[in-house]
């Protein structure tokens, strides 16, 4: 992978700096450039992740926010704060405005002071937030993924998390129950309400209802909406939508579920995918990685 990331760089800057003209790189080879650099943050290749972020800068379109934070994060690493500096003085308002409230700046570099005027962003149901987020940790825990950072940050005790001795189905069923609670008492929750960290968790416990499929597909709607407003992003639509359809026995669109995963062969099978020739560009669309790139991703962690 380091290899290619390389060769990548190396074909892509030749053409950039030939005859000493910059090349614009299309959208294609841009996301798939952003893509690349978040792999190489994954294997902590510092030096690349800062190369290919440069690259990514020199292009006229504005960077997407995923790619941004990895660049950052990793000037972060290397402790180049003058150029943090002079990145984020080069955003424009709503960038900005975004970046400032990420977890990067607000748990990490709280001193930066072009972030100094930003509000700090306050929900406005901290205690809806907090189940939220307890359930959000349940239903990872239950299935091996002890949210560590999330655990820390929120201040929950690890002790109270479930520690899924009757198996994920019974945490499922029981965050299934509250949801239909909550939604009842308070709509489907904003960001603004309970916090992009709870949100992403309202999404995950959904996609995780197959024991109520009828219910799960009804909130395909609520997902839809919330990535209009910005509320979720764009792959949470596509797992749930791929999800429902599969349960289902239809297509899916934007390949995220696999029929058969085998480490030994180090093969990764997609369930029946409709317009596969097509399948990339509506990922990129979405905001999700190349397909490529996600199978082996899937294998990486299978195998480990």
């Amino acid at each position: 992978m380091k290899i290619l990331n390389f060769l990548f760089l190396i074909t892509i800057t030749l053409s950039c700096s030939e005859s000493g003209k910059q090349t614009n790189l299309s959208e294609t080879e841009q996301w798939k450039l952003g893509w690349r650099m978040i792999s190489s943050s994954w294997n902590n290749d510092h030096q690349l992740v800062e190369s290919q972020f440069d690259l990514l800068r020199t292009q006229n379109h504005k960077i997407d926010h995923k790619f941004l934070i990895t660049g950052l994060k990793t000037l972060h690493a290397l402790g180049k704060r003058d150029k943090i500096d002079s990145i984020l003085n080069d955003l424009d308002a709503e960038q900005l405005q975004e970046i400032c409230k990420s977890d990067l700046f607000v748990l990490e570099m709280k001193d930066v002071k072009v972030c100094e005027n930003i509000e700090p962003y306050v929900v406005k149901n901290a205690d809806l937030q907090m189940e939220l987020i307890k359930m959000f940790v349940d239903d990872q825990a239950v299935r091996g993924n002890v949210m560590e950072d999330l655990i820390e940050k929120y201040g929950l005790n690890k002790d109270e998390v479930t520690q899924g001795e009757d198996g994920f189905s019974s945490v499922d069923s029981k965050n299934r129950h509250r949801l239909k609670e909550i939604f009842l008492e308070y709509g489907f929750p904003t960001k603004e309400m309970v916090g992009k960290d709870a949100m992403h968790g309202v999404f995950l416990m959904i996609q995780h209802a197959d024991g109520e499929t009828g219910w799960q597909k009804d909130q395909l709607s609520n997902i839809e909406n919330a990535v209009k407003k910005g509320d979720m992003d764009g792959q949470s639509y596509a797992y749930l939508y791929d999800r429902i359809k599969i349960n289902n026995g239809e297509n899916q669109l934007y390949g995220t579920q696999f029929s058969d995963v085998d480490p030994e062969n180090g093969t990764v099978t997609l369930a029946e995918t409709a317009d596969i020739d097509n399948l990339d560009h509506r990922r990129m669309e979405i905001g999700m990685m190349p397909i490529e790139m996600y199978k082996e991703l899937m294998l990486k962690n299978i195998q480990k």
